[in-house]
């Protein structure tokens, strides 16, 4: 039999539905009885995510928990999106129509926005994914069905400058298979543009391994000058990941925001449009911690503690480097890399605009996963804050400075709003179990997180944790500019 809960949102009980025997119809009859008391939107969000996940297979259970998302808002759905069509299309849904199914399906034709991400969403797993091709078929199929003629031209045309990138892209690796020559490689790449069909204003390839392409669309003619649109165009990567850590910036965007803390992210657009096929999004005005310590007295440069603050001074010459800014976006990224784990941060993606925002990208590796260098562990401070930051902060030798007390508050501050969501969190990176993604493949995975946001721990406890990490990366620092001056002297990537 069931025991009655009093029938209060907090207290569904999720813990009762993970120990029932689902082949007892006794025991299922008596769980569909007690979960019709409970109405839709009464569920928290993050409980209707739980409910959506391998563990509940039951059709009425998955039907309330996708009753509920149908009171979000399109911004919400976005934020959820790309775990919900990957429960979608996966086996977590038992037949290919689901209510599941049909409530994406419904949402991307009522949203335009929503239909353009659920296409390239579901299309990229295709290649990727062929066990469940011909779920994938159907689902894209319904859809394409019902978005109209426009819709259907509009992704004819994304589909056919995606296909010719990627001709290209895989024609310069082939010829170019090292990084020499990378000058001619950028000459020759002129003679491709022809096949791509599109209004390009700039091209390179990038001094890297899998040679992305650097593309700068011209804009639409305009009254008023307009940017030109840029991107990096990457062939044989798997951007999925770089996706999840963006959306989880987003998500902590939105939280803090809540809390009325703007860090200023900088969460770039990132799509995968196929099997280890993608797009990002390039930040204007910005350039790398390398290339702003190679300025300031080359490879040394990275041991420079002033590095960072001669050029920031250089480049605002008539006012005052904008502080308060580089210390939010610091403090932001400090707090958000730490809680996800996020591993390989050299001064190569790690970047800053010439306001002092900074910001990170290349999101190869997450949830404690570092790298190795000569079975050497090269990273072992908890985030990146090095001598260089902290002189911007007026932290110079140990001396405090009301800029560095700003930045700890605001970092504790930022990691307290991060753990009251954690369950939201930890259930977006769970979802995403299934999908092949290396460094998130088992439930253990999840076992990071949680130790990061100090679940087990008070509020009290979990703000002097955050502080103790402060205080190790302030010990370790010297070895991240080692770290910087090893990857600058190697180009090692």
């Amino acid at each position: 039999g069931v025991f009655i809960w009093r029938l209060r949102p907090e207290r569904f009980p999720l813990g009762y539905l993970r120990n029932v025997d689902w082949m007892n119809r006794n025991s299922v009859e008596d769980v569909h009885w007690l979960l019709g008391y409970w109405q839709p939107e009464e569920l928290d969000v993050t409980v209707a995510l739980e409910l959506l996940s391998m563990d509940f297979a039951d059709e009425f259970v998955r039907r309330l928990a996708v009753k509920r998302l149908e009171s979000l808002s399109n911004d919400d759905v976005l934020k959820y999106l790309l775990q919900l069509v990957q429960v979608c299309i996966l086996k977590v849904e038992p037949y290919h129509d689901s209510f599941l199914a049909r409530y994406l399906i419904q949402r991307a034709l009522r949203s335009k926005r929503i239909g353009h991400f659920f296409f390239w969403y579901v299309r990229s797993e295709v290649a990727g994914c062929p066990y469940f091709r011909q779920r994938m078929a159907v689902i894209l199929e319904a859809y394409l069905l019902g978005c109209g003629q426009a819709m259907l031209d509009s992704f004819t045309q994304q589909v056919q400058a995606v296909e010719a990138l990627q001709e290209v892209a895989v024609i310069i690796k082939n010829l170019y298979p090292d990084k020499t020559n990378l000058d001619s490689t950028s000459r020759d790449f002129g003679d491709h543009q022809a096949k791509l069909n599109e209004p390009l204003d700039k091209c390179k390839v990038m001094a890297s391994k899998k040679k992305p392409l650097w593309l700068e669309f011209s804009p639409m003619p305009s009254p008023t000058s307009a940017t030109p649109v840029g991107i990096i165009f990457k062939e044989g990567d798997d951007l999925r990941q770089d996706m999840l850590v963006i959306q989880a910036l987003v998500l902590m965007d939105s939280i803090w925001k809540e809390k009325s803390l703007d860090l200023n992210l900088v969460p770039y657009g990132c799509i995968s449009t196929g099997h280890n096929i993608g797009m990002i999004e390039i930040v204007r005005n910005a350039t790398t911690i390398a290339a702003v310590q190679r300025s300031q007295g080359g490879a040394t440069g990275a041991f420079k503690n002033n590095a960072l603050f001669e050029w920031l001074k250089s480049k605002c010459p008539l006012q005052e480097i904008n502080v308060d800014r580089f210390v939010n976006s610091c403090a932001g990224y400090c707090v958000a890399t730490y809680v996800l784990g996020i591993g390989d941060r050299h001064n190569d993606n790690i970047m800053i605009r010439e306001d002092g925002n900074l910001f990170h990208i290349d999101f190869g590796h997450i949830l404690g996963n570092r790298k190795y260098f000569l079975g050497v562990k090269r990273e072992r401070a908890p985030f990146v804050l090095t001598p260089d930051f902290l002189y911007v902060m007026g932290r110079v030798d140990g001396r405090n400075s009301l800029y560095f007390q700003r930045f700890r508050d605001t970092c504790t501050e930022a990691y307290l709003s991060l753990r009251s969501h954690s369950r939201l969190l930890v259930t977006l990176f769970s979802l995403m179990l299934l999908t092949g993604i290396p460094e998130l493949s088992a439930a253990e995975d999840m076992r990071y997180l949680r130790v990061a946001l100090q679940e087990e721990q008070n509020e009290a406890d979990a703000r002097e944790h955050f502080l103790q990490q402060i205080s190790e990366c302030e010990k370790l620092g010297w070895t991240v500019q080692a770290n910087f001056w090893i990857h600058m002297m190697g180009g090692i990537k």
